[in-house]
């Protein structure tokens, strides 16, 4: 930020004899300085900021190493381009050197305006201007006068009574040259200027972090699958193969679960409404159970789960299946995958697995549901397990396949697959480590909190200067703000009114 002129004028230059220095001294100091003054100038913050929204514009554009995209764009790319990119690291363009080089000198500009800017802003707060004169006063940006005549000591008291009713903390100079009162407030807005290089800085400082040790992969899950590990993607540019990253937790998938638009309808993108990652992790002895859903991400210790695909269709989440016993008695029963229900006077029954296109000898993944299939697995109340598979009551296509199968099911019992919700084989979860993204957050909070210091606040100071002419007084009114000068001027303008006609009611001659 730049000072005002107003502001700029009120700057003391301290001063303290010092020992001569000889003059390739000095003109190393002065090389120095300009330098450092060059790097804290207001143009060249600019000018790196500019730098990083283009960096972020190129990254955007052209397709990233780490990409899935980047393949096919890579081999668009003539030897002569593929070398220019490489060379500028347009295909990295967050690990470049010139990106690095921008981060590092716009953070640097930030922690030098903010040195140069530190005593200015500690002067406002220890050494206010209490005491002014009638040409410091003609020039702030309100200014008006007024002819009085009254002792000092009156008019100043009065002054001052007016100036704590409008809020401005009143100060009286009576043995300076020019008799004032000085009034101010909101002076702690000058440290949002700190503020807001902190939150920057904090922001950049997180990013960085993020960047060189952050990483994104992905993992495949199904119902039962436990995982201690993601896999990175390969770079084709870097000659990096893919490869397996550690997690310091377990993922343990529970179900996979689909909203179909249509649920007697085909497994297909245009039919899905959403699809659901059931998980657990277990960390340390503890479980924390979450479900993942598309543009419903979850975060974990700095890890943030995304729904990213799915695999093949053909799988089923849920079955309803129909239990009848030579009895004549009959019950439904609803099963979750690889959950366990119990049955009285029977046993535990539990949904194994599922096929879309069953055949023998061995059923199938198959990504359709023509021929639907369900492995049951029960444990009976005398410790005995037995499995095998259930079908739909109306399939024509599988009379053969159910009568050699009969004997396979439980003796007294027929058991019929009524229902069920279909579901992909397993799903893709795209998985991000971010060390720096909780300190993002708290970086933005504090950014969003100092724009609203700017735009509500201001350091506003008022002056009341009295200068003697004769028998009269020549009140000089003036007023500055750092921010918000309109809110400020119909302030000053409603004090201007206030003492005319307190004047006008103390001497109704004048």
């Amino acid at each position: 930020m730049n000072e005002s002129k107003h502001e700029q004028g009120e700057r003391e230059h301290m001063s303290s004899p010092e020992m001569p220095a000889s003059p390739s001294s000095v003109s190393a100091l002065g090389t120095v300085d300009r330098i450092l003054r060059w790097l804290s100038s207001l143009q060249v913050g600019i000018a790196l900021m500019l730098i990083l929204i283009a960096a972020a514009v190129i990254g955007t554009l052209i397709p990233q190493h780490n990409l899935e995209e980047f393949d096919q764009f890579y081999a668009r790319l003539t030897p002569a381009e593929r070398a220019l990119y490489g060379h500028l690291g347009l295909f990295d363009v967050y690990h470049s050197w010139w990106f690095t080089t921008a981060v590092l000198l716009f953070a640097l500009n930030l922690v030098l305006c903010s040195i140069d800017r530190f005593p200015m802003t500690l002067q406002y707060l220890r050494e206010p201007k209490v005491s002014a004169t009638p040409l410091f006063a003609q020039a702030q940006p309100f200014y008006t006068t007024f002819s009085v005549a009254g002792h000092s000591a009156d008019i100043l008291n009065r002054l001052a009574h007016l100036f704590a009713r409008f809020g401005w903390r009143p100060r009286q100079a009576p043995n300076a040259p020019f008799p004032t009162v000085f009034g101010e407030r909101g002076v702690w807005s000058r440290w949002n200027f700190f503020l807001v290089h902190g939150s920057i800085l904090l922001i950049l400082g997180a990013a960085f972090v993020g960047a060189r040790w952050g990483y994104e992969g992905t993992m495949v899950l199904s119902p039962g699958v436990r995982t201690r590990s993601l896999i990175l993607p390969g770079s084709r540019w870097r000659g990096i193969p893919e490869r397996s990253a550690p997690l310091p937790f377990t993922i343990r998938c529970e179900a996979l679960r689909v909203e179909l638009k249509d649920p007697r309808g085909p497994l297909i993108p245009p039919n899905v409404i959403n699809w659901y990652t059931d998980i657990v992790i277990e960390d340390a002895g503890a479980e924390r159970r979450a479900t993942i859903a598309v543009n419903k991400p979850f975060d974990y210790r700095g890890y943030r789960f995304f729904q990213s695909g799915t695999g093949r269709a053909g799988d089923a989440s849920r079955i309803t299946l129909l239990m009848r016993s030579t009895a004549g008695s009959e019950r439904v029963l609803s099963l979750v995958k690889n959950q366990t229900a119990v049955v009285p006077d029977l046993g535990e029954i539990r949904f194994v697995s599922f096929t879309g296109d069953f055949r023998r000898p061995s059923p199938s993944r198959s990504d359709g549901y023509e021929n639907p299939a369900a492995e049951l697995e029960i444990t009976l109340a005398s410790g005995e397990r037995r499995t095998f598979w259930i079908f739909p009551e109306t399939s024509q296509q599988l009379k053969t396949t159910r009568a050699a199968l009969s004997e396979e099911q439980l003796p007294g019992y027929q058991f019929v697959l009524k229902d069920f919700d279909k579901v992909s084989f397993e799903h893709i979860l795209q998985v991000q480590y971010d060390p720096g993204i909780g300190a993002i957050y708290v970086g933005f909070i504090l950014l969003t909190l100092s724009s609203l210091i700017v735009f509500f606040s201001s350091h506003e100071r008022v002056w009341a200067v009295l200068e003697p002419e004769g028998s009269q007084l020549t009140i000089h009114l003036a007023a500055h703000a750092s921010r918000n000068e309109e809110r400020l001027g119909e302030r000053f303008q409603a004090l201007a009114r206030e003492l005319s006609e307190e004047l006008t009611a103390r001497s109704p001659t004048q």
